[in-house]
């Protein structure tokens, strides 16, 4: 609604039309406001710059009521105009942020045979095991950092309590302050696995998703495996973490590891396909294969099941008795 207010020029009065100004005031503002001076906070709804504008002239209406006579109420009014911008920028801080300079987000893979390293923006480091994607912000704005894992990866968290770490991995989430821990997750294996280095860490499920679990806590040598097929989660003590996280600096140790997992662990790092029958998966691998070839290691479990593997060119099929 267009409102005048009354200016006194000489010794007379007449009407003014204050659109113009409080467009100007508004327009001015955003203009001058120094985005990159604005503080992260929590990520807000979609940035809404007629929402604002409405809220803030609505405002300005209600308050252009003061006497003409009274010659410093044009500047009351622009106080009033500055106070409640500063209000709005405050409350929509990143939404402006997020509207004038969006956040890049990264994909990370590492190829099969590979272990890839990555260095976030926070000084975190992660290292990617063979056939996992990681997808990150290229910086963390709000009072989280949260990525998505697909795969394994090996985490070192740089501490920060005002800014929680949130690894996303399907129907579970886990949430740190600043502390080492390594995370299996791949899509084609029925466990996620979550085993503690160091510090202390939350996993919860995943919002909207079908599981229903309280928070569990790890500390160091505890972890847990989640059971996607029946939501069951499983706490475990006593963790040999150097063996579980062995292979992001380039070792290959098996400690006690299911067959079919080592098998798939096998698999991406030689990046091959190894097959077994049904009858070995009850079977258990405790060995250290770093740095030996392939054929010795496939000749090695073949034994270890009381069986044979049977070669057609760089695959693999393990046949035996079992364990």
């Amino acid at each position: 609604m267009r409102r005048p207010y009354l200016k006194k020029t000489g010794n007379s009065i007449k009407v003014v039309d204050d659109t113009r100004l409080q467009e100007k005031l508004v327009e001015r503002y955003f203009q001058n406001l120094d985005l990159n001076a604005v503080e992260p906070g929590a990520y807000d709804a979609e940035f809404n710059r007629e929402r604002i504008y409405e809220g803030i002239t609505a405002v300005i209406d209600a308050d252009n009521t003061m006497p003409a006579k009274r010659g410093y109420g044009k500047w009351l009014a622009a106080a009033s105009v500055i106070g409640i911008l500063i209000l709005f920028s405050w409350i929509y801080r990143l939404d402006i942020l997020n509207y004038v300079s969006p956040v890049n987000y990264l994909e990370v893979s590492a190829a099969n045979g590979n272990v890839t390293h990555i260095k976030l923006s926070d000084g975190t480091n992660i290292w990617l095991n063979s056939g996992s994607k990681l997808a990150y912000p290229e910086t963390f704005r709000g009072d989280h950092r949260e990525i998505t894992l697909t795969g394994e990866g090996f985490f070192d968290v740089v501490h920060n309590a005002d800014m929680p770490f949130i690894v996303h991995t399907g129907d579970i989430t886990t949430h740190v302050l600043g502390t080492s821990f390594n995370i299996r997750a791949y899509a084609n294996e029925k466990l996620v696995k979550i085993d503690v280095a160091s510090g202390k860490v939350g996993v919860v499920p995943t919002e909207n998703s079908n599981v229903d679990f309280g928070t569990v806590y790890l500390t160091p040598s505890q972890g847990v495996a989640f059971n996607k097929g029946t939501h069951s989660i499983t706490k475990s003590t006593g963790v040999d973490i150097a063996s579980i996280s062995s292979w992001s600096k380039g070792k290959l140790v098996f400690k006690n590891s299911p067959l079919p997992e080592v098998i798939k662990s096998l698999s991406r790092k030689f990046n091959c396909n190894i097959t077994a029958d049904n009858n070995l998966s009850s079977c258990y691998v405790s060995a250290d294969f770093t740095n030996v070839p392939l054929k010795d290691i496939v000749a090695v479990i073949a034994k270890l099941v009381k069986g044979k593997a049977e070669a057609t060119g760089t695959n693999y099929h393990l046949k035996g008795k079992g364990c």
